[in-house]
């Protein structure tokens, strides 16, 4: 399995260029410089980092730049432009982006005797899983060009969908960042000033100007164990989903959250269901399809659904599919894959399916907000009715003391 390194080079003018690569050691690595004409100061072998997310088959991924290359790649094939050619004169971005240097190491590893789908399998971190299984059925079947238009479009409605998903969750993320932040700087600034000038006075504190002022005093003081317990607390978690059956539970419970879980699953669906077309189409076997898939999807709990529906696809138990045997996959979903399977009209089925469920993550995070809104109102004003309290009724108590 190829490995990250990083390198910095001296170029013949002088300048210094920093880059990574994939490469099988770190020999391919000063291969690769040297027929760049760079001399090498350092090649370290960097580890590889996953990116975590918990929607979609395309993690970590830049969707504009796959866009453009995607398309690129099959505009040139169907000009008949040889692959080797086309990938010599395709640049993405920047010359010295992590694209172009992947593809510069794909045309590398093609004049080696590889595949396109094993040249690419070097860069999962650019490329995923599924995308190199629909690059392998494409080459397979003669139909690489199709395949890369399909998944031209296929990415275009990820990006989409992937914006839609984020647009549900930003604003309640952006406000209770908001009332985080605004909540230190009261506690650890603003509140200690009051106590200093109403301290000055000897009088009596009201009971919403003691929470705030003792909340103040346990910040300030003992701010060391709260960092402490929230980096404790991130560790735990990242023990925790490190774990196959803590994975399992984290995400189980995830699913369960109200509307956020549906959104999740519902945005699962909708991918699952575009990719098992694209990858149904190109002639790739059913049950290697779902196995695919299911390796693809991050929620452990989706995916042990998916390999479900692999088994029951393998054992030839088509009818058990819509039995209750799944606790997340929509019931809806799962007669319209049945009733494909029954019909021979699979592909149109799951297409119809894709749509549908992107309409529905559509609708559901516009859901989201619109729930979201009024109970973070009432989060807000209740925090600022808190403060005030605290602030004006010692002021009150103080004006009495001053008129006696």
């Amino acid at each position: 399995m190829p490995e990250l390194f990083r390198y910095r080079a001296v170029a013949l003018d002088g300048r210094i260029e920093k880059g990574a690569m994939n490469a099988e050691s770190n020999e391919q690595v000063f291969d690769y410089l040297a027929e760049r004409a760079l001399t090498p100061i350092t090649v370290i072998q960097s580890p590889r980092k996953k990116a975590f997310s918990f929607f979609g088959f395309f993690k970590g991924v830049d969707y504009e730049n796959l866009i453009l290359f995607t398309n690129s790649l099959a505009t040139m094939i169907r000009a008949g432009i040889p692959l080797l050619r086309a990938l010599k004169i395709m640049k993405i971005g920047s010359t010295d982006s992590k694209f172009n240097q992947a593809i510069h190491q794909i045309r590398y590893s093609l004049q080696s005797g590889k595949s396109l789908s094993e040249s690419m399998s070097e860069y999962e971190e650019i490329f995923s899983k599924v995308y190199i299984s629909s690059i392998t059925a494409g080459e397979e079947s003669g139909q690489l060009e199709g395949i890369l238009d399909e998944l031209a479009i296929i990415l275009e409605q990820e990006m989409e969908l992937t914006r839609q998903i984020k647009s549900g969750v930003r604003y309640p993320l952006l406000v209770m960042g908001a009332i985080g932040v605004a909540f230190i700087v009261l506690m650890g600034f603003v509140v200690p000033r009051f106590m200093e000038f109403y301290g000055a006075f000897g009088a009596n504190l009201p009971l919403p100007t003691r929470i705030m002022i003792n909340t103040s005093n346990f910040i300030t003081d003992f701010w060391y164990v709260l960092i402490a317990f929230a980096a404790l607390t991130f560790v735990g978690f990242k023990k925790l989903v490190s774990h196959p059956q803590g994975k399992l539970w984290v995400d189980k419970k995830i699913l369960k959250l109200p509307v956020l879980g549906e959104l999740i699953i519902k945005g699962n669906v909708a991918r699952f269901s575009l990719m098992f077309r694209i990858l149904y189409k190109a002639g790739l076997p059913i049950v290697k399809t779902l196995e695919i898939l299911s390796d693809a999807v991050k929620n452990s709990q989706i995916s042990s659904e998916i390999t479900h529906l692999a088994t029951l696809m393998r054992e030839g138990r088509d009818a058990s599919i819509t039995k209750g045997e799944f606790t997340y996959f929509p019931e809806a979903a799962l007669q319209m894959i049945a009733i494909g399977l029954e019909s021979g009209s699979l592909e149109r089925m799951l297409g119809e399916l894709g749509s549908h469920y992107s309409k529905e993550v559509q609708y559901t995070s516009r859901h989201l907000t619109a729930i979201l809104e009024p109970i973070l109102t009432f989060v807000l004003g209740g925090f600022v009715l808190l403060l005030a309290l605290a602030i004006l009724l010692p002021m009150w108590n103080l004006i009495k003391v001053f008129q006696t």
